[in-house]
């Protein structure tokens, strides 16, 4: 045992160095083997954590096709086909827009569409230039046109009314006179107040009505435009009055017709309505109710073949194009007259002899056009009762005063208490110096208190507006001057300071 301890020490002095040094050696290389391997591990680590990061990332992105997107954007859409029912004519409206709808030409604005008893009207836009209204008819009231047409062709509702109106009333020569189509009325069990426009109809009326839908023109009305003729009065008598004004080239304030395809119409849009206009300053007010008061005027004496009744006049009927125009827009309710019918005798071409008219008098007229069997007698007198146009314009639009706040012009049940309209007088607030006349003038074209009171009045009103009218044009000769006039100071300055 002593020998074995001595021959260790003996070993441990020799080598004690050289067994540091390996001992150190090997815990070096153990630490790099274990750091190195570890580095790889993290390496892998770290690229599978950016590897999964970049897929995260690439799902979180979605691509948009660049067209889609600008779809999206736009508020425009081309017009549905299940909305033109080509497939209906002749029992439609016509079909010369059809190409314009076939390409694109006509798109129609979203969340544009608006609704009035039994019709619709979007806005829209054609050829990407000019803003149009394309209107047409409920589906509930086509298809009450639709199943006359099959039963009175003998056909079993639902049939193909595009045949089936070629064989029916609407297509016959019956129709198309003049106690035909003052009697229209009848064929769809309306009122003779639903289809007003051929009320007072004459020979030529009927003869003026061909020639405007007398689409070939060959001088003569076929059984398809007849029609298309017949449809429109019936359905959408506003497109009729359109088209006819641009057949005898009068120049009414209407909106101007662009055109129809299948059960759609489209006309001039870009239209504001009138009460949009109600906090403008008085003098631009004052320019809207002089139009408004010449429009009546223009429906009266405009052309020389034709009057134009309407008794619907409202803030609803009523639009402004952007050059400060005053239009008529709802046109389901104007009557054409032949102003034929009218005695030419001196004292009612003059004026004179007029008699006294208010509420009794205008209703007791209403009622006999509306239910009396003479009614082109009735008819043959209205030049005298169309003065109830500016009695309703001057209650129902242009009066602010509180005893013209009901609604409605005729107070048949007698109430004063009846619904209050909503608006106020597009003449509220006038100037204090003016006041006083404006007020008196409008309670005599309401009410007249003496024969030709309304008229005289309506005279007196427009002399009073034509002042502010007057204001408006210096206004803006003054605004157009104020440059030259700015540079005139400004060179005579320099002039001096030389």
């Amino acid at each position: 045992m002593q020998t074995l301890k001595l021959w260790s020490k003996m070993l441990f002095r020799q080598w004690y160095k050289k067994l540091i040094l390996a001992a150190i050696l090997g815990v070096g290389l153990y630490c790099s083997f274990y750091l190195l391997d570890n580095g790889k591990n993290k390496w892998k680590f770290s690229k599978s954590t950016q590897t999964t990061r970049q897929k995260t990332e690439s799902q979180d992105v979605v691509e948009i096709d660049p067209e889609s997107q600008i779809q999206d954007n736009q508020n425009v859409y081309k017009v549905p086909k299940e909305n033109i029912h080509i497939h209906t004519c002749p029992a439609c409206f016509g079909k010369d827009l059809c190409t314009d709808i076939e390409t694109g030409s006509l798109e129609l604005y979203k969340n544009s569409k608006t609704e009035s008893h039994d019709l619709s009207w979007r806005e829209a836009i054609l050829h990407k230039a000019d803003k149009v209204v394309v209107s047409s008819v409920s589906d509930s009231s086509w298809n009450k046109f639709d199943q006359y047409i099959c039963n009175n062709a003998s056909k079993k509702f639902p049939c193909d009314v595009s045949t089936g109106i070629m064989a029916s009333y609407l297509a016959s020569n019956r129709v198309m006179t003049a106690d035909g189509l003052r009697n229209l009325y009848r064929v769809l069990d309306k009122s003779r107040s639903e289809v007003v426009l051929p009320i007072c109809a004459t020979n030529k009326l009927v003869d003026e009505l061909k020639a405007t839908f007398d689409d070939d023109g060959d001088g003569q009305l076929n059984k398809e435009e007849q029609a298309q003729l017949m449809t429109a009065l019936l359905m959408h008598p506003s497109y009729v009055l359109l088209k006819f004004q641009d057949t005898v080239n009068t120049n009414l304030p209407i909106p101007n017709f662009q055109g129809t395809c299948g059960r759609l119409a489209v006309w001039e849009g870009g239209l504001t309505p009138l009460e949009d206009h109600l906090q403008e300053s008085f003098e631009e007010r004052a320019g809207l109710a002089s139009q408004l008061l010449q429009l009546v005027d223009d429906f009266q004496n405009e052309d020389p073949n034709w009057y134009f009744l309407y008794t619907e006049f409202s803030y609803n009927s009523l639009s402004v194009t952007k050059e400060g125009e005053i239009l008529l827009t709802n046109l389901q309710d104007v009557a054409i007259i032949d102003k034929t019918l009218f005695p030419q005798t001196e004292d009612l071409i003059s004026g004179t002899n007029e008699r006294l008219c208010n509420d009794i008098c205008f209703q007791k007229f209403t009622r006999d056009i509306l239910t009396s069997p003479n009614v082109t007698g009735v008819c043959s007198q209205l030049r005298h009762y169309g003065q109830l146009m500016y009695a309703i314009v001057c209650k129902q639009i242009l009066s602010d005063l509180e005893e013209h706040k009901t609604e409605g012009f005729f107070n048949y049940d007698g109430n004063k208490d009846q619904q209050k309209s909503e608006y106020s007088g597009l003449l509220h607030s006038p100037p204090e110096k003016d006041r006083e006349n404006i007020e008196e003038v409008l309670r005599e074209c309401v009410q007249e208190t003496t024969a030709g009171g309304r008229n005289q009045a309506v005279e007196e009103l427009q002399d009073i507006l034509e002042i502010y009218l007057s204001y408006n044009d210096v206004d803006h000769e003054n605004e157009d001057g104020n440059d030259d006039e700015y540079e005139e100071e400004e060179n005579d300055k320099e002039s001096e300071n030389y």
